[in-house]
C-alpha cells in the first residue's frame, strides 16, 4: 500500500501489522476508497485473529483449572460424561465396516477420531467465515499517474481478501508449533499426550499451505494483471525485498508440505523428513519475517516456542546423563545398552539399558545411538523398569534401527525423556490389555505393577510363538501374579494340546473347591502341557511350561497361565466379553497397529452407556498407543 500513497508532508496513521497510512488521503477518490477498504479489512481481520487466540487460550486455561481442582477420583457424573464422549466423539471417523467408504475416509483423515475431525471442522468453519466477513466487495477503476488516460488500474477486493488469508496463515503459525512440540505446553495444560496432537498439527499445516498459496495467487493476479502498465509494474514488484522473501517462504512451505505427505516420506524416509521438517520450519519462519515483519507478533512466539522445545529436550538429556536425575552429579556419560537380537523373530531385538532413571507405565524415551548417528533419535516404550535399568523391544527393520544389529552385543546410548502421561491403573480397577507385536511394551508395565483388585487380562497378538521370547522374564512375573494371558499366533498353527490343556485347566480351576480337587488340577495341568515326543526341541518354549495357579492365600482367585490361539484375535469380542464380566471402574489398554486401535476404540464406544454410568457408576477408560507393527 506504500506505492499508492503520497508521504510528502503528510501525517501517518499506524495500523497494527500493516503499513502506516497517510492521512488525509491525497489520491483520487477511487484510490482513497480502495485504501479505506484495504485498511478497514485488515483491522477487522486482526480483531478476528485476536478473538480466535482468546478463545483458544480460554479453553486451555479452563481445562487446566478443571484438572487442578478435580485431581482425585470422580463420581458418577464424570463417569456418565466419559461414557458420552466414548460413545459419540471418540470412535474413528471412518466407518467400522470395510468397504469403499472406509477406504475413502481413511485416505483423507487416516485413523482420526470424530472429536479430532470435529475440531478440524470447527477450525475450518471459523477460518472460512472470517476469511470473507468484514471486507468491502467492490471494484474501483483509478487513473495511473503520469500515464496515458487510457491506461488505468483496476482495484478490487481481491487484494484485501488475499491480505486477510495471509494474516490468518501467520496467526496459525504459533498454533502449529504448539501442536507439534514434544515438550508440549498443551500436554502440560490438558494432560493429553503430545502424540495425539499430531493430527491437528498436520491439518493446521495443510490450512497454512492453502492460505499461503491463495495469498500468493491473489497478489500475483493483482500485480501482474490488474495493475498497469504491464509488464513494468510486475517487473518492479517482483524484485522488491519483501517479494523476494515471500517467494523464498512459499518455496520452503511447499517443501515442508510435500515432505510431510505420505509420498514425500516414502521418497526421503521418515528420519530425513523429521530432521528436514525441523530445519525448514525455522528457515520458513525467518523468511516470513523478511516478507512482512509487521506481523512479527506471530512469528516471534513461534521462534520462542520452537527454541524452548529444543532447549528443554537438551536439558532433559543433560540432567539424565550428568546423573542429576537418577542419583549423583557427575560428568556427561552415556549409558550402556546390551543388545539381544531375535533374528528368527522378524529382526526384533531387546535392548537392556543399564540406567537408574524414572519411567512410569505408558511413558517413553527417545534413544540415540552415537555409534550409528548422533543426529537421530527414536521413541521406545520401556517394557519394564527396575533398579538394573530399562528394557526395550525394537524392530530392526531399516534405517537407524537396522544398524543396531551391527553394533555388537553392547553399545552406548543417550536417553531423552521420559515423555507421556502415567497410565497406571487405580487399585479399584479391572484391566484389559490388548497388544500387537512390540505394542506389548506399552501395556506390560501396567500389568507388572500388580496393584489392581479387579480382574486383569492380557491378550497379545504375535506372528510366531518365538516372539514371546522377547519378554520371557516379564511373562514369568505375570504368571506369578496370576494374570490371565491369551496369546494369538497369526502365522503359525497352535498345537491342540496347548489349547485344550489351557482350557481344561481353566475349567478345572473354576470348578475346584477343595484342596484335593486342586491337586487334580495340578496333575491335569502337567499332563496337558507336556511336550509330545514329535514336537521339535526349539518349539518347546515357555508355552510348554507347567501352568502356574496363583494362590497368594486361601481365598485368592485362581487363574490360568497363558493360552495360545491360532489366527488374529477379534478385538470387539474380547472387549465385549471382558466388560460384560466386570463392573465398576475398568480400563482398556490397547497398543498395536492403527487398525487394531480403531477396532478397540469402536468396541468401547459401542458399549459405553451414559445412563448406566450415571446410575451405577460403571466407568470405562480407554488408553491407546498406535504402532507400525
Amino acid at each position: 500500500m506504500v506505492h499508492i500513497q503520497d508521504f510528502d508532508g503528510a501525517n501517518v496513521e499506524p495500523h497494527w501489522g500493516y503499513a502506516d497510512r497517510v492521512v488525509p488521503c491525497k489520491n483520487d477518490a477511487g484510490s482513497c476508497a480502495y485504501l479505506d477498504a484495504v485498511y478497514g479489512a485488515h483491522d477487522v481481520g486482526m480483531t478476528y485473529v485476536g478473538i480466535m487466540w482468546i478463545v483458544i487460550c480460554s479453553i486451555l486455561l479452563l481445562w487446566a483449572l478443571y484438572r487442578s481442582l478435580t485431581p482425585g477420583p470422580r463420581g458418577k457424573r464424570t463417569a456418565a460424561l466419559r461414557a458420552l464422549l466414548h460413545r459419540y466423539l471418540l470412535p474413528n471417523i471412518a466407518p467400522p465396516r470395510p468397504g469403499w467408504a472406509r477406504r475413502a475416509v481413511t485416505s483423507i483423515f487416516g485413523h482420526a477420531t470424530r472429536l479430532q475431525v470435529l475440531l478440524v471442522a470447527g477450525m475450518l468453519a471459523y477460518l472460512a467465515v472470517f476469511s470473507f466477513v468484514g471486507i468491502t466487495y467492490q471494484t474501483w477503476v483509478t487513473p495511473v499517474k503520469n500515464s496515458d488516460p487510457q491506461v488505468y488500474n483496476t482495484r478490487t477486493s481481491l487484494g484485501p481478501w488475499a491480505d486477510r488469508v495471509g494474516v490468518l496463515a501467520y496467526a496459525l503459525t504459533p498454533l502449529s508449533i504448539l501442536l507439534g512440540a514434544r515438550e508440549s505446553l498443551l500436554s502440560a495444560l490438558t494432560g493429553v499426550p503430545y502424540q495425539q496432537f499430531t493430527f491437528l498439527h498436520r491439518w493446521v499445516g495443510h490450512v497454512i499451505f492453502a492460505q499461503s498459496a491463495l495469498h500468493t495467487i491473489g497478489w500475483c493476479i493483482v500485480e501482474i494483471r490488474l495493475y498497469q502498465p504491464q509488464p513494468q509494474v510486475a517487473r518492479e514488484w517482483i524484485v522488491q525485498t519483501y517479494m523476494v522473501w515471500g517467494i523464498v517462504a512459499m518455496i520452503l512451505l511447499l517443501l515442508l508440505w510435500f515432505l510431510a505427505t505420505p509420498w514425500g516420506q516414502r521418497l526421503t524416509g521418515y528420519e530425513t523428513f523429521r530432521k528436514a521438517h525441523y530445519v525448514l520450519a525455522m528457515v520458513y519462519i525467518g523468511a516470513c519475517w523478511g516478507h512482512w515483519d509487521g506481523l512479527k507478533c506471530f512469528l516471534l512466539p513461534s521462534l520462542l516456542l520452537w527454541g524452548a522445545d529444543r532447549g528443554l529436550r537438551l536439558l532433559r538429556t543433560a540432567l539424565l546423563h550428568h546423573r542429576v536425575i537418577g542419583g549423583g552429579v557427575g560428568v556427561f556419560t552415556t549409558f550402556a545398552c546390551r543388545i539381544t537380537p531375535y533374528l528368527d523373530a522378524h529382526d526384533a531385538a531387546r535392548l537392556d539399558v543399564k540406567a537408574s532413571v524414572p519411567a512410569a507405565p505408558g511413558q517413553h524415551y527417545f534413544l540415540t545411538f552415537p555409534r550409528g548417528s548422533i543426529w537421530q533419535s527414536h521413541p521406545f516404550t520401556p517394557l519394564s523398569v527396575s533398579d538394573d535399568g530399562l528394557a526395550f523391544i525394537v524392530r530392526a527393520r531399516r534405517g537407524e534401527t537396522r544398524k543396531l544389529l551391527a553394533l555388537g552385543p553392547e553399545t552406548p546410548v543417550i536417553l531423552s525423556g521420559p515423555y507421556g502421561p502415567d497410565i497406571s491403573a487405580p487399585r479399584e480397577s479391572s484391566v484389559l490389555a490388548i497388544a500387537g507385536g512390540t505394542g506389548i511394551a506399552y501395556v506390560l508395565p501396567v500389568l507388572l505393577e500388580q496393584r489392581c483388585k479387579g480382574p486383569v487380562q492380557l491378550v497379545w497378538c504375535v506372528r510366531e510363538r518365538a516372539d514371546v521370547e522377547w519378554v520371557k522374564p516379564e511373562m514369568a512375573q505375570l504368571r506369578q501374579a496370576g494374570v490371565s494371558v491369551t496369546i494369538h499366533v497369526t502365522r503359525e498353527a497352535v498345537a491342540p494340546q496347548e489349547k485344550m490343556g489351557s482350557e481344561a485347566v481353566s475349567e478345572a480351576v473354576s470348578e475346584a473347591a477343595t484342596p484335593g480337587e486342586l491337586d487334580v488340577v495340578d496333575k491335569l495341568a502337567a499332563m496337558s502341557t507336556e511336550t509330545p515326543p514329535e514336537t521339535p526341541l526349539e518349539t518347546a518354549d515357555i508355552s510348554a511350561e507347567k501352568p502356574f495357579i496363583a494362590s497368594s492365600d486361601e481365598t485368592a482367585p485362581l487363574t490360568r497361565l497363558e493360552r495360545y490361539e491360532s489366527g488374529r484375535c477379534v478385538v470387539d469380542s474380547v472387549i465385549g466379553s471382558f466388560l460384560n464380566k466386570t463392573s465398576g471402574h475398568s480400563r482398556v489398554y490397547v497398543s498395536g497397529p492403527a487398525a487394531m486401535v480403531a477396532e478397540a476404540r469402536h468396541a468401547v464406544a459401542c458399549r459405553a452407556d451414559p445412563k448406566a454410568s450415571r446410575k451405577y457408576g460403571d466407568d470405562v477408560e480407554f488408553f491407546y498407543d498406535e504402532r507400525l507393527d
